[in-house]
C-alpha cells in the first residue's frame, strides 16, 4: 500500500496552488481532478452557477479518475468553496471512487477564509473514514507567501 494520495479540484487556480505548495513537502501521488461541465471562471453567472451546482450536488461529468484511494493509507483533498460547501467535482470523486477506513486531511480555498461549513459537510460525505486535519486558505493565489507558510505548516503537523 502506498503512503499519501492528494485529490484535487481547481476552476481558477488556487486549489492547483495549493496542490503544488504540498507537493515541495510531502512525497505524494496526485490527481487532478477534470470535469466536462467546467462552470465559467468569469464574472457573476460563475458564482450563480457554480453555487447552485454545488448547493444541488449536481454532476459535472467527471472524468475517469486514476488513482484508487483503496491503495493508499491517507487521503488529502483539496478544493474551493462553493456557496459554503465543496463543489460538485468532489462529490463526483467520492461517488466514482468511494473509500473507506482512511486518514483523511482537507483543504478549502476560499474568498473569506473560512471553510468550516465545507469541510463540516465533506467529513459527513466522507462516513467510514477519520478527518485528521483541515486547512482554511483565503484566496491563496492573491496571498502566496502567507497560503505557502500555512501550507509548510499544515504539512509539518500532519502526523
Amino acid at each position: 500500500m502506498k503512503d499519501t494520495l492528494m485529490v484535487y479540484y481547481s476552476l481558477n487556480g488556487n486549489s492547483a496552488f495549493a496542490a503544488e505548495e504540498l507537493m515541495k513537502h510531502i512525497d505524494m501521488d496526485v490527481e487532478r481532478l477534470k470535469v466536462r461541465n467546467e462552470p465559467k471562471t468569469r464574472g457573476f453567472g460563475k458564482f450563480l452557477k457554480g453555487g447552485a451546482a454545488a448547493l444541488r450536488g449536481s454532476d459535472p461529468g467527471l472524468w475517469p479518475v486514476v488513482a484508487d484511494p483503496q491503495d493508499y493509507y491517507e487521503i488529502v483533498i483539496a478544493f474551493p468553496v462553493w456557496a459554503g460547501t465543496y463543489p460538485p467535482a468532489i462529490g463526483a470523486f467520492l461517488k466514482q471512487k468511494p473509500f473507506r477506513g482512511k486518514s483523511v486531511y482537507l483543504i478549502g480555498c476560499s474568498a473569506s477564509g473560512n471553510a468550516e461549513g465545507a469541510f463540516g459537510k465533506l467529513t459527513d460525505a466522507l462516513q467510514g473514514n477519520t478527518v485528521l486535519g483541515t486547512l482554511s486558505l483565503k484566496n491563496p493565489l492573491k496571498n502566496k507567501e502567507e497560503a505557502a507558510e500555512e501550507i509548510r505548516v499544515f504539512a509539518a503537523r500532519r502526523h
